[in-house]
């Protein structure tokens, strides 16, 4: 055999084999991969359920309850109970009007007396959304209602839940459909029933919020397999709207069938319906599930064949030839770029940011189509409150010819926010040696934000926590010791904050919080961070500020508290402690300092600001 046969005969020998092991080898990935699309869907649907039912349904819930119990603990209300006082009616009449405010999912709150009569009855307007109080003359008495009768036999003050059902008036279903869960509880003075507070919870938001996901379609039925929730609105409450729909119509197979996930509700929503949230598989997704697999398996095939013919190429070629068979391997490479345009979130843009290329994944996230999106600025899916820093780091970056890495929030085309991390990479001209254009690749991290966010909010006052501050203290003094820059603390203290709770109670109390923290927040500069740092203490971390400047803030903030009216309580002090940075410091000194000169302020009367020094 000569050489030149030999090499052919090689070559040909070289394909044949790695095509066949290359097909053997994306049958079997195939095959695997299909048998985790179960349980990849269990997982999804396990993930989503956590969501829904442990972020969203049961924290709502257990608000409620505790609205529901503050007021049936509420000393006013049985005093009221037992002596009609008129004094004590208007008190009770703010204080419901306060409870329905604080929550815009309160469509009533009421109090009803041991006959069924009603007392107090506060409502929301279905227009103007405001709370309006309803005179006595439009009093009904409820004695006759399912849960008035069930509450007046009770001896124990235990919330009690109703069925979800449509909010009727005057013994019709009002329109337009209000999904109502009444919570309620009765009112126990020596062993005998005396009345009961109820408030009416309008679950619209609710529903929409855990009603809803790309990969399944949402239900909830009751133990009569009645729908509470149908993916197709004019079915949810069907009991109520005299709507016949059997269950096999959307579950032919049953509940206990692959791809439908079951999880009750019944720990969180304690009423007679029994509900259970299924979770169905919808075709679409599970399809693309597969087709992705099948995507899979063809790029491993393709991929190992021409990894294959490169090195038979390799193995029988001259190495003067070798160069331009390795361009026409990476020519063949290039016919699977459709698979990554498929999956993979990637776009190019000119040095002035106008986009050139998108890929399909692109446009998916940002919900742009191709056309949309060809021509104009990246800035097309820009966050107006982005980070300027981040930004400014980011075009420093790839502007000197370096790859930036990060996370950018954007915004899609409905104005929803989405969160992407980038790695964007400058494209040079090799002649030339400048920039030619950049190339954006970004992994969708969203839904690991939106955990993030609630991990680091304080949930009363909407402003950050204790564990966010302590991380972002961190990092700021990281800054201030590279770059030598200013950095000062201010710890603020509500003055006599006992008083309030013991006096008034802590709704109000809660009341007063969340008053101060929104005073403060709309008085503070762009730089600073704010949060609760615990209790009635609060925290400002101003970063390039020395403590000159940060007195003069603080003497602003404690002005402005000093002068405003506070709901029920009028005026409220605050004492404030301040320390800045200084060699060598770190969190718990710095924070030390600042407490040191707090401790000083409240020895000093109250109501001061308080620069820490040595010897203070």
């Amino acid at each position: 055999m000569t050489q030149k046969n030999f090499h052919k005969f090689f070559t040909l020998y070289f394909i044949i084999f790695g095509i066949v092991i290359s097909l053997f080898g994306a049958i079997i990935s195939y095959n695997f991969q299909v048998k985790d699309i179960q349980k990849e869907l269990d997982r999804k649907a396990k993930e989503i359920s956590e969501i829904k039912i442990e972020t969203i349904l049961k924290p709502t819930i257990e608000n409620m309850n505790n609205i529901v119990k503050s007021l049936a603990n509420n000393e006013i209300i049985k005093e009221y109970i037992r002596t009609k006082n008129s004094d004590k009616k208007q008190e009770l009449e703010e204080i419901f009007f306060a409870i329905a405010n604080s929550n815009n999912a309160i469509m009533k709150a009421k109090l009803i007396d041991r006959d069924g009569q009603e007392l107090i009855y506060v409502e929301r307007d279905n227009k103007t959304k405001n709370i309006l109080l309803i005179h006595e003359k439009d009093f009904q008495n409820k004695r006759d209602s399912d849960y008035f009768k069930l509450l007046s036999n009770s001896k124990k003050e235990d919330i009690y839940y109703s069925k979800l059902d449509l909010n009727m008036e005057y013994g019709k279903i009002e329109i337009p459909y209000k999904p109502t869960l009444r919570v309620a509880m009765p009112l126990i003075q020596d062993n005998q029933f005396t009345g009961t507070v109820i408030v009416n919870i309008l679950m619209n938001n609710l529903f929409d919020a855990i009603g809803k996901s790309p990969s399944f379609d949402h239900y909830i039925i009751d133990k009569d397999q009645n729908y509470i929730l149908h993916k197709n609105n004019q079915y949810s409450f069907n009991k109520y709207k005299n709507i016949k729909i059997d269950i096999k119509e959307d579950f032919p197979d049953g509940l206990n069938t692959i791809g439908v996930y079951i999880f009750p509700l019944k720990n969180i929503l304690k009423n007679d319906d029994d509900a259970l949230m299924i979770l169905k598989t919808k075709k679409d997704y599970k399809k693309e599930l597969i087709q992705e697999k099948i995507n899979t398996a063809i790029f491993v095939f393709a991929l190992t064949v021409i990894l294959s013919l490169i090195m038979a190429f390799l193995a029988s070629k001259t190495p003067s030839t070798l160069q331009e068979k390795l361009l026409r391997a990476h020519e063949k490479l290039n016919e699977f770029t459709s698979i990554i345009d498929k999956y993979v979130i990637t776009a190019t843009t000119k040095p002035d940011s106008t986009i050139v290329r998108v890929s399909s994944a692109f446009e998916k996230s940002s919900g742009y189509s191709k056309e949309e999106l060809i021509g104009k600025p990246i800035g097309i899916i820009k966050d107006k409150e982005r980070d300027k820093k981040i930004i400014q780091e980011l075009w420093k970056t790839i502007s000197n010819g370096k790859t930036w890495m990060g996370e950018i929030k954007n915004r899609n085309k409905n104005g929803e926010e989405y969160w992407l991390e980038q790695h964007i990479i400058p494209k040079m001209n090799i002649e030339t040696n400048e920039i030619e254009n950049y190339v954006s690749i970004g992994i969708d991290i969203t839904t690991k934000k939106e955990l993030e966010k609630i991990a680091s909010i304080d949930k009363l006052t909407g402003i950050y926590n204790r564990r966010m501050l302590d991380e972002i203290l961190q990092i700021e003094l990281d800054v201030v010791k590279r770059h030598q820059s200013e950095l000062s603390l201010i710890i603020l203290d509500i003055d006599y904050f006992k008083y309030v709770n013991d006096n008034f109670g802590h709704l109000i109390g809660d009341e007063t919080l969340k008053t101060m923290s929104s005073i403060i927040t709309e008085n503070l500069r762009s730089s600073d961070i704010f949060g609760r740092y615990g209790g009635e203490e609060f925290l400002i971390i101003c970063t390039h500020t020395d403590k000159n400047s940060a007195f003069v803030l603080a003497e602003k903030l404690r002005k402005i508290i000093e002068n405003h009216d506070f709901y029920k309580i009028g005026t409220k002090t605050i004492s404030l402690g301040i320390s800045s940075y200084e060699k060598n410091d770190n969190i718990n000194s710095l924070f030390k300092k600042a407490d040191d000169a707090l401790y000083c302020a409240k020895n000093e009367g109250r109501n001061k600001t308080i620069i820490y020094k040595e010897k203070i």
